[in-house]
């Protein structure tokens, strides 16, 4: 008798762990959308639309798998997301003639740069990150409107290889965002570095007791996030060919909007880079039936501006109740 109500009481806790894991919600959510938009909205489920609909989710995953470092390591989020893109787009096609992975690189590096000296500020002189990258945002769009005039830059080049299907249909931008998120997402959960990120993001008084710095990690997270935010704005300008400072557009709303829905912690210490790109084809998708649907683009910010301050709200709920467990 003992042994049949042990067998039945076991699986309990690894549904409760499933439930509680924000990217197994989400992808099932996300699944389950997939499924009724295929069934009641027409077109969705066409080669065309679904192309279209994996590309857009790409860059945005991209940005936000790197983001979601910040965000775990207890650094809420950086606000200079979409200028790091912006800028990173005029970097690309103004270096697109050396050729289109020079340029690629270039990039990726400018990004990686901008986010190791707001990671350097953040973690070493301990400021706040919002403000630190608010301003930073600021700097690097005022610094494009000098270089740039505010005009797009285009220098020639070719970059069609960023266009390509691998293997005849998957994206080449897609196949990236693959990679980027596996990478990140072994480093994170299966490396010294990488485990720190939650533990420091969790209870930074005690890692700093445990004699953990956490001010190393803080800039690793921060160089992260800049250079796949500068890898999305490349890949981005390779779509034209051009640099403009309104190319990053709503990216950095959209990479924090995948971060959240995808169940990562604003307090940090909680959460994977999986979460935030699932986050992402979340997004993308709600994105995706908005526009087949009708609605307006006005119509889609309020539906993104909604489930940003809904899943706030749940993650805060969630971590209320098991602080009263712990209690």
């Amino acid at each position: 008798m003992s042994a049949s109500i042990t067998a039945t009481v076991r699986p309990v806790p690894q549904v409760r762990r499933l439930l509680n894991d924000g990217s197994t919600v989400i992808a099932v959510v996300t699944l389950f959308v997939a499924l009724i938009a295929v069934i009641f909205v027409p077109r969705f489920g066409t080669l065309g639309n679904i192309r279209a609909l994996l590309l857009s989710v790409a860059l945005t995953g991209i940005a936000a798998v790197g983001l979601s470092l910040i965000t775990i390591v207890g650094r809420i989020f950086s606000l200079s997301l979409a200028s790091t893109i912006a800028l990173s787009t005029i970097v690309f096609a103004a270096a697109l003639p050396a050729g289109p992975w020079v340029a690629l690189l270039l990039a990726t590096g400018f990004g990686a740069l901008t986010g190791a000296v707001q990671g350097l500020i953040v973690g070493k002189l301990g400021t706040d990150p919002i403000i630190t990258t608010i301003a930073f945002a600021a700097i690097l769009l005022g610094a494009g409107e000098l270089v740039t005039g505010g005009l797009t830059v285009s220098r020639g080049g070719d970059a069609s290889v960023f266009g390509t299907n691998l293997f005849g249909v998957l994206p080449f931008q897609v196949f990236v965002f693959i990679i980027v998120t596996a990478v990140i997402a072994w480093w994170h959960k299966y490396t010294v570095q990488g485990r720190r990120l939650s533990l420091i993001g969790l209870n930074e008084p005690a890692a700093a007791v445990s004699g953990l710095r956490s001010w190393p990690l803080v800039l690793l997270a921060f160089t992260l996030a800049g250079t796949t935010a500068g890898l999305a704005g490349g890949l981005l300008s390779s779509q034209s060919g051009q640099g403009n400072l309104l190319l990053g557009g709503t990216f950095g709303f959209d990479a924090v909007t995948a971060v959240v829905v995808g169940g990562i912690s604003v307090n940090g210490g909680s959460g994977s880079p999986v979460s935030a790109a699932v986050g992402a084809l979340f997004v993308g998708l709600l994105g995706n039936v908005l526009v087949l649907v009708g609605f307006s683009y006005e119509t889609q910010l309020v539906a993104k501006g909604l489930l940003v301050l809904l899943a706030v709200v749940l993650t805060g709920i969630a971590a209320a109740s098991k602080g009263g467990r712990r209690r």
